[in-house]
């Protein structure tokens, strides 16, 4: 089964994922820049994800 902490750094690395995907689509497919609403809610679903990962791989201690 999993380990909490390697849950924490899956869903930090998801979130860093997503977020840099959501930034980084245009560019390569070769377009310009352009932040569509989709793009930007992927970008805070990322960034979202990406703190509670943080969160819970660096913060929360384990319980005694």
């Amino acid at each position: 089964m999993l380990d909490n902490k390697q849950l924490a750094y899956g869903v930090l690395a998801v979130g860093v994922l997503v977020a840099l995907l959501s930034v980084l689509i245009d560019p390569l497919r070769g377009e310009d820049v352009y932040m569509a609403t989709s793009q930007i809610i992927a970008l805070i679903a990322g960034l979202v994800l990406a703190a509670a990962g943080a969160y819970l791989a660096f913060m929360r201690q384990p319980p005694a």
